[in-house]
């Protein structure tokens, strides 16, 4: 029978029935599921979120632990000037965001941008306030960032680098079930 096509007749009406798929009572199927996919597409998995958890921890990960490792040390910069701060909200969850910090002293020297990721905040209206360590004075920051949200970001660092490293197992697994199963 013809999709799309009318049909005359009385067998026209009754319901098109294929006997060779219905099972026989008792009968059981004995295969083992297997990967569905080439193993190439496991792979660009693998290699795209093992990617994404290098970048996350490579960019965000140096900045949290030097604040945890100063915590407690911040303290108000003059000599600093905190610029072209802005926070971009994404889906009311992530917000990302950076400043840049200029020297008032050496207005010759590039400003430094720094940049942080935080759950379920704003950041919206808070005052960019620059800081320097008592401890180390190399090391300025935001203060909202630095003291403010710390504990929001390193929760949402781990959170994120956790679901990333999942991932990547994730597509680890499926690819090596893919790659002992294919057969070209």
């Amino acid at each position: 029978m013809s999709f799309g096509k009318r049909q005359s007749g009385f067998a026209a009406a009754a319901p098109a029935f294929n006997t060779d798929i219905a099972v026989a009572h008792g009968q059981v199927a004995t295969e083992t599921a297997e990967a569905t996919g080439h193993p190439f597409r496991w792979l660009i998995m693998l290699v795209a979120c093992g990617a994404m958890l290098y970048g996350l921890v490579a960019s965000y990960g140096p900045d949290i632990l030097r604040d945890h490792r100063l915590a407690g040390t911040w303290q108000p910069a003059y000599d600093l000037r905190a610029t072209e701060g802005k926070c971009e909200r994404t889906n009311f969850v992530v917000t990302f965001c950076s400043a840049k910090i200029k020297s008032v002293a050496r207005p010759d020297d590039p400003p430094s941008t720094h940049r942080f990721l935080m759950f379920f905040a704003s950041g919206g209206g808070e005052a960019l306030a620059p800081v320097r360590s008592t401890i180390d004075r190399n090391a300025v920051s935001i203060f909202y960032a630095a003291e403010t949200k710390l504990r929001n970001r390193t929760l949402s660092f781990i959170f994120s680098a956790g679901i990333l490293a999942l991932f990547t197992m994730l597509g680890m697994f499926l690819f090596w079930r893919a790659a002992n199963s294919f057969s070209p």
